[in-house]
C-alpha cells in the first residue's frame, strides 16, 4: 500500500493555487487589448457566449447535479456580482483609459476586504496569521504601482473600484450559499445567466455583435476559454477546498503578475515597484495561510487550515 493518494491530495491545492494566478492576472492583460479593439459590451457578450459553450460541453462529459430550489437563485446572484458586475466595471475602466496595472491595483485591495469580512459574514475565523499576511499583502498590493496612483486616471477610477466590490461581495457570496453546488453546474450557471442579462441590455447598448478583427476574436476567445471558464473553475474549486483567506492570498499577488506580464505583451516599463511589490505580496501570501516559521502544524491547526 502507498501513500500516493494522499500524496496527491496534498500536491493539488499548491498546484491549483500557482496555476490560478497568472490565469486570474490574464483577464487585465487581455481585457486590455479585447476593449481597444471593440466596445465593452461586446467583449462581455462574446466572453460569455465562448465560457458558457466550452462548460456547457464539459458538463456534458461530466453531468453534475443540477442545482435545486434556491440554489438556482443565488448561483443567478453570484453571476450577477462575479461575472456581470466585475467585468463591466473592470472593462469599462479599461476602455476609458484606466492603465491594467492601476486596474489590478484597485482589484487587488478585494482580498483585505473578503478576509477582513469573512469572520463576520461567514463560520470562519480569522487568527492572527490570516490578518496580518492580508495586510501584508495589501502592503505589496499598494506598493506594486504606488507610482500610477497619481496617473491621471481620474474619474474613471472609479469603475475598477466598483469592479472591486462586486469582486469581494461575490467571492463571500459563492462560499456562503454555493459551496455545495457541482463547480461545472456553478459556472455553467452564472455563464448562462450573465449572457441573458446581457442579452436582455442589448437594445440599450448600441454595440456591435461580433469582434471586427483577428485581435479581437483572439482577445475573446481567451477570455472566454481561459479566464472566464478555466479561472472561474479554479476559483470555485480552491474557494471549496480551502477558505477565502487562501483564495485572498493568492489574489494579493495578481497585481505584482499583472505588471510583470504587462512588460512583454503591453511594451509597460518594469518598475521597481512591480519587483518590490511581489516580493512583499509573496511573503504576505506565505503568512496568511498560515507558514509562519514559528508555529508548529499541530492536527488543530491543520484542520483549521483546511476549514
Amino acid at each position: 500500500m502507498t501513500d500516493s493518494g494522499p500524496r496527491r491530495g496534498r500536491l493539488l491545492v499548491p498546484l491549483l493555487s500557482v496555476l490560478f494566478v497568472p490565469l486570474w492576472a490574464s483577464g487585465f492583460i487581455v481585457g486590455t487589448i479585447a476593449t481597444g479593439e471593440m466596445a465593452v459590451p461586446t467583449v462581455l457578450l462574446c466572453r460569455f457566449v465562448i465560457a458558457l459553450a466550452v462548460m456547457l460541453a464539459v458538463a456534458a462529459f461530466v453531468r453534475p447535479a443540477l442545482p435545486r430550489g434556491r440554489a438556482w437563485l443565488h448561483l443567478a446572484v453570484t453571476a450577477l456580482l462575479l461575472q456581470v458586475g466585475q467585468f463591466t466595471f473592470v472593462y469599462s475602466g479599461l476602455s476609458a483609459g484606466v492603465p491594467a496595472g492601476l486596474s489590478s491595483l484597485i482589484m487587488g485591495m478585494a482580498p483585505l476586504l473578503v478576509g477582513l469580512l469573512t469572520p463576520l459574514l461567514l463560520t470562519t475565523r480569522l487568527g492572527v496569521a490570516p490578518v496580518l499576511g492580508l495586510l501584508i499583502g495589501a502592503a505589496g498590493v499598494y506598493v506594486v504601482l504606488s507610482d500610477e496612483l497619481g496617473g491621471g486616471a481620474g474619474t474613471a477610477a472609479v469603475f475598477p473600484l466598483l469592479g472591486m466590490f462586486s469582486l469581494a461581495a461575490g467571492t463571500l457570496y459563492q462560499k456562503r450559499f454555493n459551496d455545495e453546488t457541482p463547480i461545472v453546474t456553478s459556472v455553467v450557471v452564472q455563464m448562462a445567466t450573465s449572457l441573458m442579462v446581457t442579452l436582455v441590455a442589448w437594445p440599450l447598448l448600441g454595440a456591435a455583435w461580433l469582434p471586427t478583427s483577428a485581435a479581437g476574436w483572439g482577445a475573446v476567445a481567451f477570455l472566454g476559454v481561459v479566464n472566464s471558464a478555466g479561472a472561474f473553475a479554479l476559483l470555485f474549486v480552491l474557494l471549496r477546498l480551502r477558505s477565502t483567506v487562501h483564495v485572498s492570498a493568492l489574489l494579493n499577488l495578481v497585481p505584482a503578475t499583472t505588471a510583470l506580464a504587462a512588460v512583454p505583451i503591453l511594451g509597460e516599463e518594469l518598475t521597481v515597484q512591480a519587483l518590490l511589490g511581489l516580493a512583499i505580496a509573496l511573503v504576505g501570501m506565505y503568512v496568511g495561510i498560515g507558514r509562519l516559521p514559528w508555529r508548529r502544524r499541530t492536527p488543530e491547526r491543520r484542520v483549521a487550515a483546511r476549514a
